[in-house]
Parts: C-alpha cells; structure tokens; sequence
C-alpha cells in the first residue's frame, strides 16, 4: 500500500474513532456493536478505492481503527 493511500485510511479513520467515541458514551454496551457497524459503514465508503483488493474497506478501516486507538492510549 502507498504511503499515500495509508495516510488517507489513517485520516479517516481518526475521524471514525472521533465519532465512535462521541455516539458509544453513555450508551449501554449491549448497543456498541450496533453504533460501531454503522459508523464503520459510513465512513468506510469514503475509502472505497483507497486499499488494496486483497480485504474489503472496511476491514482496512477497522484495522485502522484499532492502530489508532492504541497510540493515543500509549
């Protein structure tokens, strides 16, 4: 993957985290997987073209997602 491309995905998914952050607090755990699809959803059409074909984009995304997550809780 470029590193282009990467940073794009890393872009996007620092915004998704944002919004997964924002729409899971004060809500019951039984409902996060619920929020968290549909935001990964959202946000994954935007990288659409972005990875390469060997994963949807959305599980790029969600990958993405992760990496982030764990270096801001470092």
């Amino acid at each position: 993957m470029s590193p282009e491309a990467e940073n794009a995905l890393r872009s996007v998914a620092r915004k998704c985290r944002a919004d997964i952050l924002i729409a899971t607090k004060g809500k019951p755990r039984s409902e996060h997987d619920r929020i968290i699809t549909t935001l990964l959803d959202k946000h994954a059409k935007t990288v659409q073209c972005l990875p390469p074909g060997t994963f949807p984009a959305k599980r790029w995304l969600s990958f993405y997602v992760r990496q982030v997550d764990k270096e801001t809780h470092q």
